[in-house]
């Protein structure tokens, strides 16, 4: 079997950029208001953004939230060219196991051990933020996948 890889237009650019900026945007949402439950723990995804990409000028704030969503985008892409053509399963439980490898190996393995925190934010020493970058990423996935049409 040979895998089936999507271009940019078989894709359907719209629906990517949408699927990526509202899912990105909404991810980003519930990172702030993550720490008002007693289990999770605030993240600013556009505070990591700025710690690893630019600085502290005032600007980065906006830098490191422009990033994490052209990277939503991107991720969306990804998914929509790769794994919808290739994996038969539901389009939402796909995006939500996407988004969920996202979380561990992005998020968790890049992102967090960049900022100091660790793998998966290990360095905490809680699992709350560990439990909100699953959640993060899971909605994320969710809302992908019921958005995105093809």
């Amino acid at each position: 079997m040979v895998a089936e890889i999507l271009n940019w237009r078989q894709a359907d650019p719209a629906s990517v950029a949408v699927a990526g900026l509202v899912a990105g945007y909404v991810m980003a949402v519930i990172g702030l208001w993550a720490g008002s439950l007693p289990f999770l723990v605030a993240i600013d995804i556009a505070d990591f953004g700025r710690r690893y990409m630019v600085s502290d000028r005032p600007s980065a704030w906006i830098f490191g939230l422009g990033a994490h969503l052209v990277n939503s985008v991107l991720l969306v892409f990804v998914w929509a060219s790769v794994i919808v053509p290739n994996v038969d399963v539901p389009q939402v439980v796909s995006a939500v196991a996407w988004g969920l490898v996202l979380a561990v190996v992005l998020a968790g393995g890049l992102v967090a051990p960049f900022s100091g925190l660790g793998f998966l934010g290990a360095k905490t020493g809680s699992l709350r933020f560990a439990a909100t970058d699953l959640v993060m990423h899971a909605a994320w996935g969710l809302l992908v996948g019921l958005l995105y049409v093809r």
